[in-house]
């Protein structure tokens, strides 16, 4: 039979997904080298993230013990931080994808 999906599941599923984010795009403004590919591997990210968002609306999280509870706090917390890496790193990737642009005449 399946089962639902926790909070719990949930936050360790996005948290992996944000670890191999978090390495591609270090990766990416470490080599300042960007294949033709790149769009399409961002956009299967983001579709990625986007599903996992549509199944947080859902996660059951009232079967789970205060231990998990806890355990989710702590958990969603470092979600929180890793998100704010991503979105700086996304910044500084954009900046540099703008910086290797030749610049349009005015």
């Amino acid at each position: 039979m399946a089962r639902l999906l926790t909070l719990k599941d949930w936050l360790t599923i996005f948290s992996a997904v944000q670890e191999s984010d978090l390495r591609f795009l270090n990766d990416l403004c470490r080599k300042k080298v960007f294949s033709p590919g790149l769009s399409q591997e961002l956009r299967r990210r983001l579709l990625l993230r986007r599903q996992l968002s549509t199944f947080f609306r859902s996660a059951r999280w009232h079967t789970l013990s205060e231990e998990e509870l806890h355990w989710c706090e702590k958990k969603m917390e470092e979600v929180l931080q890793k998100e704010k890496e991503l979105q700086e790193l996304l910044d500084r990737l954009l900046a540099i994808i703008e910086e290797s642009e030749p610049s349009s005449p005015h």
